[in-house]
């Protein structure tokens, strides 16, 4: 069974961490955020609104890299991860736990860079379908016309070159079928991992004929080239410790396209575009613009270790 590293946080600082205004063009990314409570969780607050501070300790999750070798992503540290994301959690009232008696939340942080489908071999397809199917068109048309003008039979020949190039459309129209059906799986899996799914569902080809097509095409977009992702999944430390299972509080997840950005670079926006909804519900897939800023973070150090259980 895998274990967790569990983490003690040290002082943390951040500077360029308001939110985004409206209109900001430079230095920016778009990420897409989806968070969700789960079990029951609500957080309880103070007489002046504030949220209840609750403690927390971090575990590491999985670290995925994507198809690419990608220098910015896939040997990027966990611990330098967590020192990031502690001041954020700090803005929710979220505290570093002092003693594991004392811990209210196991933070289990996942991170990396997904693997899309492979769509040029879903484009070759698609090519020698259309390469297999022109020729069809001239069947009972130029081509059996000519051979009766030249006073040869046509007939036979002209089977044949059908049950031929029939032939070569069944094989390619089952290759497509085998093509869609991976693409399918692999949009499915990046939607549930990057929180796309529940829009992907609301969304589908009822909504898409209402009017919601682009819209629909642009989740679409984003599930088919490699994404950056970090995944928060918090769950109730006591009982983790004392009873070696895991429930689930709640799970924040946020992603930016790859393609264009660095994880290294881009990682602290990503993260304070979620920071908001950090153990809340968001209203929906939030996709949104966040200019860059800049964390400097204290050294953690390790406490324990806790049984996984799995995402």
């Amino acid at each position: 069974m895998k274990t967790l590293a569990i983490l003690m946080i040290g002082s943390c600082v951040a500077s360029g961490t308001g939110l985004p205004m409206a209109g900001a063009a430079e230095d920016e990314v778009l990420s897409a955020v989806y968070s969700t409570a789960y079990n029951g969780y609500v957080r309880a607050t103070e007489p002046d609104g504030s949220f209840t501070p609750e403690t927390y300790t971090f575990g590491e999750g999985e670290h995925a890299s994507g198809p690419m070798r990608d220098a910015s992503s896939d040997n990027y540290p966990f611990p330098k991860l967590a020192r990031l994301l502690a001041p954020y959690l700090a803005r929710q009232n979220y505290v570093p736990s002092q003693s594991s008696a004392g811990t209210d939340l196991l933070i289990v942080v996942h991170w990396g860079a997904t693997t899309p489908y492979d769509s040029e071999s879903y484009r070759e397809t698609l090519t020698g379908l259309r390469a297999a199917m022109n020729p069809l068109q001239n069947f009972g048309g130029p081509v059996i016309q000519t051979a009766r003008n030249s006073g040869r039979p046509s007939v036979g020949s002209s089977n044949a070159y059908r049950q031929q190039r029939d032939s070569q459309v069944d094989g390619y129209l089952t290759m497509l079928s085998m093509q869609n059906e991976l693409r399918n799986r692999a949009d499915a899996h990046n939607a549930a991992l990057l929180g796309y799914l529940p829009e992907m569902n609301r969304f589908g080809d009822m909504w898409r004929s209402a009017g919601f097509g682009t819209y629909f095409g642009d989740l679409t977009a984003d599930l088919e080239e490699d994404r950056y992702y970090v995944i928060l999944a918090a769950y109730d430390f006591q009982r983790a410790w004392k009873q070696k299972q895991l429930k689930l509080l709640w799970v924040t997840r946020v992603s930016i396209r790859a393609h264009g950005n660095r994880f290294d670079e881009d990682l602290d926006a990503m993260i304070r575009s979620a920071a908001r909804y950090f153990g809340q519900n968001s209203p929906g897939l939030m996709r949104q613009r966040v200019p860059e800023g800049k964390v400097e973070v204290g050294e953690p150090k390790v406490i324990g270790v806790v049984p996984d259980a799995g995402k």
